[in-house]
């Protein structure tokens, strides 16, 4: 059996899943991005190495925070995993709250086309050279049909992945959709069951509270001193822009005209938490079907 633990940040998920998976023997396979991450203990909230020494855990630091890690690569892991922990005749409990990689699980979320490095360097080119206007010309012409409702033409980094994949494939668009549909998940065979922790927002605001003041008692700053100072946090690379991290990285870089508090650092770190907590309810809410809520 395959449980999914789905839940907002600061929900409790490692408390809960480690009696769950002590219950169900289980081995945990922690679907957070951040959670990857090797340097990031404090701001990311990882399992302990206590909790992680009671139940196996996987999908914790796998990388360094300045390299890179795709949803494919996610996947390729996660699939080795699961055969891995079925292979032992464990179940296996899927824990996190990055809605797209628990999202693999139930349904396709990357295809089998590699984008090609040359064209994308040709891309940045044309980006450089003829502006972003030649960009979303030259997908235009490739897409006679006209461009999905679901593409911002307003965000450059989706445009410019789009002309990659119709350049590298000579697809247009629409037939890569039709393609995409027609796929399935690789976890499609295997019995699933999924759970989500729900907390009403007033309550989740105050754990989030006390859990931001304890990251700071705890060296947070330090943590983000440490990497920053040795190249592992750069500039808008997903592992720098982690909300406790970014907030962090702004009060340590700030100049002196503007330095802030900790009271102003800890109240943004809260405030942005805050608003991730709202914008996780409302993805699971819209692309979710779970079996069972966990109320608080």
């Amino acid at each position: 059996m395959l449980y999914i633990l789905a839940g907002p940040t600061a929900s409790g998920k490692s408390d809960y899943a480690l009696e769950f998976a002590t219950r169900h023997a289980c081995e945990i396979l922690s679907c957070d991005a951040s959670a990857l991450y090797k340097k990031m203990d404090i701001g990311t909230a990882k399992p302990s190495k206590i909790q992680q020494a009671c139940v196996p855990h996987w999908g914790i630091d796998l990388i360094y925070p300045n390299e890179y890690f795709s949803i494919k690569n996610y996947l390729t892991y996660a699939q080795r995993c699961v055969s891995e922990i079925f292979s032992r005749n464990h179940n296996v409990l899927v824990v996190g709250g990055s809605g797209f990689y628990l999202k693999s699980f139930l349904a396709p979320v990357v295809d089998e086309y590699e984008g090609n490095p040359s064209i994308m360097r040709a891309i940045d080119k044309w980006e450089e050279q003829m502006g972003v206007d030649f960009i979303l010309k030259k997908l235009k012409a490739l897409n006679p049909l006209g461009l999905p409702n679901s593409l911002n033409i307003g965000n450059l980094r989706k445009v410019k992945k789009a002309l990659l994949r119709c350049l590298t494939t000579g697809l247009p668009l629409h037939a890569l959709h039709k393609n995409f549909e027609r796929m399935q998940t690789p976890f499609a065979l295997i019995p699933k069951r999924a759970i989500y922790i729900l907390w009403p927002l007033e309550l989740l605001k105050l754990r989030v509270q006390k859990r931001t003041k304890q990251m700071l008692l705890v060296g947070l700053i330090e943590e983000v001193r440490f990497l920053l100072e040795n190249n592992y946090l750069l500039e808008n690379t997903p592992a720098a822009l982690t909300i406790g991290y970014r907030e962090t990285v702004r009060f340590l870089t700030c100049t002196s005209q503007s330095k802030q508090d900790l009271c102003t650092l800890e109240e943004q770190i809260v405030y942005n938490t805050c608003q991730l907590i709202k914008k996780q309810n409302t993805w699971f809410r819209h692309q979710f079907k779970f079996d069972a809520y966990l109320y608080h």
